[in-house]
């Protein structure tokens, strides 16, 4: 069974975080995204980030020097995704490999067209999660919604079924995870890659509803009825060999909108872009004002303690989240956080 947290958020896990958090208001992060790469093979409708244009690399050995310091500053976890295609860095199979010996619990999200034999073999064993982003159910829906080949979808699930076929033929802890993002282009071909995952047999789909991301507009949402009515049309289909997520309190929390005044989930996650930036969140890739600092420059634990981060967070502060991206990655935490923040009438009766 998959954890269905993948809805919600896993702040109230990491309860001595939490309580450092509560107290002094910081603490270091539980997770880290990391961008190894600006590079991208695909050209994705959907892209929240279309507008990095960044072609750079991070260094392997800063990112490996990064890695150990994080660990040892107790960060939990870092997922490899960001602005670009991981997989087209050179040493992403090192890299997940260091990362996992230093006791950081370690996931990819790829497109999967160059996830071959050796990156499978190198990287999955050492890996929690690895996600695909499939988001069609043809290779016509495929190539228009990626901006890539159509032979590329027959490609993207072999090397999603060999995957599979790996994990179970070596008995890995691994989970593999498919994901679709609902647009109004992709709508009426998910019940085709349902059909073909049942045969496949990942260990879940998730069905994710799209957000706008504020610098990359695009009109893409679809509303809160029409993505229950799919989920609905799903599983009348769905034979069962695989797990299914649909995210519906994202979708609802997308169309309502933040009750809180600010990010309050800031200290628990950053990203690290493929320059070597450290950054609040996606929303603040290329503005220079809001970068923490570099790790071509200084560590990660120098960067994070520094006194340029804290006057960053003040005035993300004082611009609050009416111009945040709605049902963002921090927004179920921020909830959270909000509560215990600002407790109601009834709150200490269990």
């Amino acid at each position: 069974m998959v954890d269905t947290l993948i809805d919600g958020h896993k702040a109230h896990l990491h309860p001595e975080k939490i309580a450092k958090w509560l107290k002094t208001g910081d603490c270091y992060p539980i997770h880290i995204e990391i961008g190894l790469t600006g590079r991208c093979d695909h050209k994705c409708i959907f892209c929240a980030l279309d507008w990095v244009c960044n072609q750079s690399d991070i260094e392997t050995s800063v990112m490996l020097d990064t890695l150990k310091d994080m660990a040892q500053h107790n960060v939990k976890s870092v997922m490899f995704g960001g602005e670009g295609e991981p997989l087209l860095h050179k040493d992403i199979s090192l890299i997940v490999q260091k990362a996992k010996e230093y006791g950081l619990d370690v996931a990819i999200t790829t497109n999967g067209r160059t996830f071959d034999k050796e990156k499978r073999e190198n990287c999955l064993p050492n890996l929690s999660w690895i996600k695909f982003s499939v988001d069609a159910g043809t290779k016509e829906d495929y190539a228009k919604i990626h901006g890539t080949l159509e032979e590329n979808f027959e490609k993207l699930l072999q090397n999603i079924k060999e995957t599979v076929e790996f994990k179970r033929k070596n008995d890995l802890k691994v989970t593999i995870g498919t994901q679709f993002l609902v647009i109004p282009q992709s709508m009426d071909s998910v019940l085709k890659l349902v059909e073909r995952f049942d045969e496949i047999k990942p260990d879940y789909l998730v069905i994710k509803p799209y957000s706008d991301h504020p610098k990359s507009k695009k009109n893409l949402c679809v509303s809160v009825d029409a993505y229950n009515n799919l989920k609905e049309k799903i599983n009348k289909i769905h034979k069962g060999n695989f797990e299914i997520l649909f995210r519906e309190a994202t979708a609802q929390r997308v169309e309502k909108g933040m009750p809180y005044p600010e990010c309050y989930g800031l200290p628990f996650i950053s990203l690290i872009d493929s320059k070597g930036n450290v950054l609040p969140c996606n929303l603040f890739y290329d503005q220079p004002e809001f970068i923490y600092g570099n790790l071509n420059q200084n560590s990660f634990s120098e960067i994070w303690g520094s006194e340029k981060r804290k006057e960053i967070l003040k005035k993300i502060k004082e611009l609050g989240v009416e111009n945040c991206r709605h049902g963002c990655r921090c927004d179920a935490a921020n909830r959270y956080l909000h509560r215990l923040k600002n407790p109601e009438a009834h709150d200490n009766f269990t």
